[in-house]
């Protein structure tokens, strides 16, 4: 059986870690492993996948979940509950569900404080095939040229023949390309990756050497392995994803009882932090400081984003909170979250959001925007778009805006004029970005949906609210009016490319969507107007609660380059159990017991 492995590298002396592999994540292969009833587990899970691939594309992720779950020997014993037609959420409700949520989740954190996940979905890794004989760009898209010719080729050089491959794949794959122009109609990038498969410089250069195996020696980072199969991957989520889980974590006050789970994943974000610049003289390089970020994965991966750096500075400026509220918390043992962080380290952290800030307010993702705009006319990749300049993005505007409030509480002193500069400018960007009908765009998540989740937010932490601020009143009037019946949320990734808001076929919700709008509202006050959307919301998440604490696997909702989605598989629980979270904490509920007394 395939089992992950987390942390491990140190042995192998063609490995470097700036953090002795804190945060690594790779797949290896015991061919002993297992019980006869877990490989028959496995094989279900896989055989459900296969059968139902058209229905729902994105794998759930359950072999690293099976395996978790059985190590620590995880069972769920909190019962679970339905809210019935017509019936009202009561506080112990929402409690229930949001309680076996956190157990769950809580069981799925990996030794070093990471939950490990997927972070697939773009068909340039390693594709599955469509319907009609081809591959698309990701698991959701249409069949392109671009992925049919390489997934073609690639299965030919691993050996399969022309009418090889699952269900004839290769036949198929062929027909498509000659039925739609042949391979010449690819795009310009695809005829530079065909004429690389022809190089494979480190290894002609010499196949022996040390350079060679380096890279050989970092593949495992790039595979993952789900019920549906081996598949290429980014080098993984690993901060982006536990900087959103703490922060869930801690909005659900459940903090006497994942003590443990609190600590390790504080102490993961510290370990985390870049803690250098990149070596030598890198300004005659055009890199760009990186000292005090946090990366979309590990320390090793190395490449500063601001959003990853402004979400790892809100956890740690939470769990300073606590450190200095233990007081109000008489239940709350005081080494809940760790040792404190110093606060140089933050401060570092902050000189980075503050470098990265554009003169319009807005913050680009890796390094400070400014470069002319037609030099997108260079795209050599003709699918996706606006990757030749950086840009700004409402997501990172909005993380940092949220953690520099929270910074400027608790250091109000450090660079004060600085960041009252930076967060007039930056609120002035999302006004400013604000589309006519109320919402924002999304850069890095389907679609407008996210865009509106995190400006709403934003604006929130800045001040503004529905009374003061016309684009927070237009921001919720968007989310409300593309609620659907059910009380969910649903936007198809079509949103993306056409840049305009496409429901979900059929009037579905998506669970993370439906997270995502809640969470936009509350920050913005619903339910001191008008709670009604938020109960409707809330009875979705709830009834859609699994046996066992999960949420089930639905659409896609990441994306990057606004034509190419990507697979967050934890998503699934982070982002309701959060909404749950704050929708029990910001939300006026009734209690079973002043119910069942009023009835009486």
């Amino acid at each position: 059986m395939w089992k992950l492995k987390i942390g491990e590298g140190g042995n192998n002396r063609y490995l470097y870690s700036t953090n002795n592999f804190v945060g690594r994540q790779t797949w290896e292969f015991e061919p002993d492993s297992g019980t006869l009833e877990e490989r028959a587990k496995v094989e279900e899970a896989r055989l459900h996948f296969w059968n139902n691939r058209y229905h729902v594309k994105p794998s759930s992720d359950l072999l690293w979940r099976f395996q978790f779950i059985e190590e620590k020997k995880f069972k769920q014993r909190i019962e679970q509950v339905k809210v019935e037609e017509g019936e009202e959420i009561t506080y112990e409700t929402a409690s229930t569900t949001l309680r076996r949520a956190v157990n769950f989740f809580s069981a799925l954190q990996a030794p070093d404080g990471h939950w490990p996940a997927e972070n697939a979905g773009p068909l340039f890794f390693l594709p599955p095939l469509n319907e009609d004989g081809g591959w698309g760009l990701h698991i959701e898209g249409h069949s392109t040229m671009f992925c049919t010719a390489l997934s073609y080729i690639c299965m030919r050089i691993l050996g399969e023949g022309p009418e090889g491959g699952l269900n004839n794949a290769c036949a198929r794959g062929r027909k498509w390309i000659l039925d739609h122009g042949s391979v010449t109609a690819i795009p310009s990038w695809g005829k530079t990756w065909l004429s690389v498969l022809c190089m494979l410089a480190c290894w002609v250069e010499d196949p022996n050497g040390d350079y060679f195996k380096k890279h050989l020696a970092r593949i495992p980072d790039y595979l993952w392995v789900a019920e549906d199969g081996m598949k290429m991957q980014s080098f993984g989520s690993q901060e982006w994803d536990t900087g959103f889980a703490i922060q869930a974590l801690l909005a659900s006050d459940l903090t006497n009882e994942i003590g443990p789970t609190l600590m390790k994943g504080h102490n993961y974000i510290k370990e985390s932090q870049v803690k250098d610049n990149p070596s030598g003289d890198f300004k005659s390089m055009h890199r760009h400081i990186s000292k005090g970020s946090w990366t979309f994965s590990d320390q090793d991966h190395g490449w500063q984003v601001s959003d990853c750096t402004a979400e790892g500075l809100k956890v740690l400026n939470s769990a300073l909170r606590f450190h200095q509220c233990c007081l109000l918390f008489s239940k709350m043992p005081p080494e809940i979250v760790g040792e404190k962080m110093e606060p140089e380290k933050l401060y570092n952290a902050v000189n980075v959001l503050l470098y990265l800030q554009s003169k319009n307010g807005g913050l680009a993702a890796w390094e400070p925007a400014g470069a002319a705009e037609w030099l997108e006319l260079l795209n050599p990749t003709e699918f996706f778009a606006d990757i030749v300049i950086e840009h700004e993005y409402v997501e990172c505007t909005s993380s940092a805006i949220q953690a520099l409030v929270l910074f400027k509480k608790l250091y109000p002193g450090h660079r004060k004029k600085e960041i009252e500069g930076f967060l007039t400018n930056a609120v002035r960007y999302l006004e400013n970005t604000q589309l006519p009908d109320g919402s924002w765009y999304g850069n890095w998540g389907v679609c407008f949906t996210y865009g509106s989740w995190f400006a709403l937010g934003g604006l929130a932490a800045a001040g503004k609210t529905y009374y003061n601020c016309a684009s927070v009143r237009k921001g919720i009037n968007f989310l409300l009016k593309v609620q659907r019946d059910n009380g969910g949320w649903g936007e198809s990734y079509l949103s993306c490319p056409k840049k305009e808001y496409v429901p979900l076929e059929g009037n579905r919700s998506n669970l993370v969507q439906t997270a995502w709008a809640m969470m936009g509202l509350i920050h913005a006050g619903q339910a001191e107007r008008d709670p009604t959307p938020l109960h409707r919301a809330a009875k979705l998440l709830i009834n859609s609660q699994m046996e066992d604490g999960d949420f089930p696997q639905q659409e896609i909702t990441g994306v990057f380059q606004k034509n190419c989605t990507l697979h967050y598989a934890a998503y699934r629980n982070i982002y309701p159990l959060w909404a749950l979270a704050e929708y029990r904490k910001r939300v006026p509920l009734p209690s079973k017991r002043s119910s069942s007394i009023s009835s009486s």
